[in-house]
């Protein structure tokens, strides 16, 4: 398992990653900047609930999710 450090510092990169793949698939969009600031707040929110989804994939797959801690 993935330390917690480890795991933040990865949720930063590919924020920065995604944040620069918005920017430029909106960069050349005849849109107002409101518009665009839209267009990339909602690319960033799909992308992070594709992240979400493929952890609690990773999870079930690996037998965590219905363990007990007791």
């Amino acid at each position: 398992m993935v330390d917690a450090e480890t795991l933040m510092k990865q949720a930063g990169m590919t924020a920065d990653t995604w944040l620069t793949q918005a920017i430029e698939a909106t960069e050349h969009l005849p849109i107002s900047e409101e518009s665009r600031a839209m267009i990339i707040a909602a690319y960033i929110q799909a992308a992070a609930q594709d992240q979400h989804t493929m952890t609690i994939r990773a999870l079930a797959e690996n037998g965590l999710l219905n363990r007990r801690m007791d």
